[in-house]
């Protein structure tokens, strides 16, 4: 199972769109917040399930939910923006809730930063911004692959046009 993970697109539709086509055969995709209007445009371009987290820009959005917990190929999958947890300063009151969630994999934004932690009780997830990477860095988005028990996440970058 193929998934698509996107975060912190603020906005830019384009990036998105492009993202999304970049992606190639998912079975679901997660936009992991900022902006969760954005996310909700993705069920225009695709026809499957998309999750939709709110981040921090959403305070007012009605739309979406600061936690997603679902199961996937037999994964319980967490997902969030970040903001609510820290994920600036650490990734330790993250991990916690994950585990609380008796979730496999957590899937976040927030730093614009991507990254993949995976360690013996949890696979960690952050695509990085798909429009407004960090420090220069290159957009990115990422798949979350499910398949014979196990789960691996892969980070990528945007493609130009």
């Amino acid at each position: 199972m193929r998934i698509g993970l996107v975060s912190d697109s603020h906005g830019n539709l384009g990036d998105l769109e492009r993202a999304v086509s970049q992606m190639g055969k998912v079975e679901a995709i997660f936009h992991m917040g900022d902006y969760v209007d954005d996310a909700l445009q993705i069920k225009h371009w695709t026809s499957v399930p998309v999750f939709a987290a709110k981040g921090n820009m959403d305070v007012y959005s009605q739309k979406g939910h600061l936690f997603i917990k679902t199961e996937l190929g037999g994964k319980v999958i967490l997902a969030c923006h970040g903001h609510t947890l820290h994920v600036k300063n650490e990734y330790s009151t993250l991990r916690y809730k994950a585990l609380e969630e008796n979730a496999d994999i957590v899937l976040f934004g927030h730093t614009h930063i991507p990254m993949i932690d995976q360690d013996d009780c949890l696979l960690m997830i952050n695509p990085g911004s798909v429009a407004l990477p960090h420090f220069g860095g290159e957009k990115t988005f990422g798949i979350l692959t499910i398949e014979d028990g196990g789960a691996d996440g892969e980070i990528i970058p945007l493609m130009p046009e």
